[in-house]
Order: structure tokens, then C-alpha cells, then sequence
């Protein structure tokens, strides 16, 4: 789950730093009224040069997250059958006490009965 919210989180400040740059490049060719000025201005080639760098960085760090969460979400994809056995499990016992008062069972006898059905499987 960590590693998910951290993905989500780079995410989010490469997509930032993408607004950034944007706005760098955008600010620096408002400057300039003429086309033949800007290829003069070695501020707006070098901010250009930056810019690529760091997008194909950008690029390259959100294709890798974009594996890894698929990989993250495959994984929690496996447990859902693990869960959904759980949640039946747990309100069928739950449900027992309405059948006769004598089922009201603990939370630490379900934890057991839990354990015990994971090992068996």
C-alpha cells in the first residue's frame, strides 16, 4: 500500500513539474514578440534544453510507475478472493447469533477459526 501511495505521489509531482516547465517555456516565448528573437535568446534555448531533459525523465519514471502499479494492482487483484471468503465467513457467524442467542461467538474465536481456515486451504 505504501509503495502505491508513493507511485500516486511521484505522480503527481511529475505531472506538477511538467505544469512547471510549461509555464517556464511559455513565459519565456511571451517575451519575445519575433520568431528570430527567440533563436537569439541562449535563456530560451537553455530553458529548452532543461525542458527535455527532464521530460524525457519524466517520461521514462512514469512508464516504470505505470508497470509497477499494474503489478501492484494484479497482486491486490489476488487477494480479492481471499477477502470476499472472509467477509462470508464472518458475517454468516455474525448472522448466527440471530438464529439463537447461544451463537454469539468472540472476536478472538473468529480470528482462530479464521487462521485455522487459512491454514487448511
Amino acid at each position: 500500500m505504501k509503495k502505491k501511495e508513493f507511485i500516486i505521489t511521484q505522480n503527481a509531482l511529475s505531472a506538477k513539474t511538467l505544469r512547471d516547465i510549461e509555464d517556464r517555456i511559455l513565459t519565456s516565448l511571451s517575451k519575445h514578440a519575433k520568431i528570430d528573437m527567440i533563436l537569439e535568446d541562449d535563456q530560451v534555448i537553455n530553458i529548452l534544453a532543461e525542458s527535455k531533459v527532464t521530460t524525457d525523465d519524466i517520461n521514462v519514471r512514469q512508464k516504470e510507475s505505470a508497470k509497477e502499479e499494474k503489478n501492484i494492482n494484479k497482486i491486490r487483484e489476488d487477494f480479492r478472493p481471499v477477502a470476499f471468503r472472509a467477509q462470508t465467513l464472518f458475517f454468516s457467524i455474525v448472522d448466527l447469533a440471530l438464529i439463537d442467542p447461544m451463537y454469539q461467538y468472540s472476536l478472538q474465536w473468529f480470528a482462530n477459526l479464521y487462521a485455522s481456515s487459512i491454514d487448511n486451504s
